[in-house]
């Protein structure tokens, strides 16, 4: 059930960059602030798209039932660790070098990575379990849904 429910996560996340790709696409008014945004979501889309893929295929394992759930979401929440973890350690340098500084990056943006990161790092301290590692994935696909209203908001404002 787990894989299903990961197949549907990797679907909404393709669903919600493709859908953002369009309203960039069609959009008049198109800021910096909005460019940030978008970069946003299809961060969080693609985190949630690559930690849908990691169990995925790391259920292709062929050992022993038990063991080979705890080892999928192992190695999952432990990549989930890495990956994003490096990802915001580049991210806030790069913004550094630019001269922004992390006041430019988005604070809910950041939230949700830290909180994605401590729910797998508590999930990988307990014994790494499927519902723990879903539920980091969901906050990651709630907030690219977040931000896709939001970025369509101007748009079915203006069509008023």
């Amino acid at each position: 059930m787990e894989l299903d429910i990961l197949m549907v996560i990797a679907e909404i996340a393709v669903a919600l960059a493709g859908f953002a790709a369009v309203v960039a696409n069609f959009s008049e008014n198109w800021t910096k602030a909005k460019s940030e945004q978008l970069a946003n979501l299809l961060t969080q889309s693609g985190i949630a798209l690559f930690a849908s893929m990691v169990p995925l295929i790391m259920s292709q394992i062929r050992v022993d039932e038990e063991a080979g759930n705890d080892t999928v979401w192992m190695v999952s929440s432990a990549c989930y660790v890495f990956f994003a973890t490096s990802y915001l350690v580049v991210s806030l340098l790069l913004s550094r070098g630019r001269g922004t500084g992390a006041r430019a990056v988005d604070r809910v943006f950041l939230l949700t990575f830290f909180v994605a990161i401590g729910a797998q790092i508590y999930n990988l301290y307990i014994g790494a379990q499927g519902w723990i590692y879903l539920l980091a994935l969901l906050l990651s696909l709630a907030y690219a849904f977040v931000s896709f209203t939001l970025l369509i908001r101007p748009l079915v404002n203006n069509g008023n």
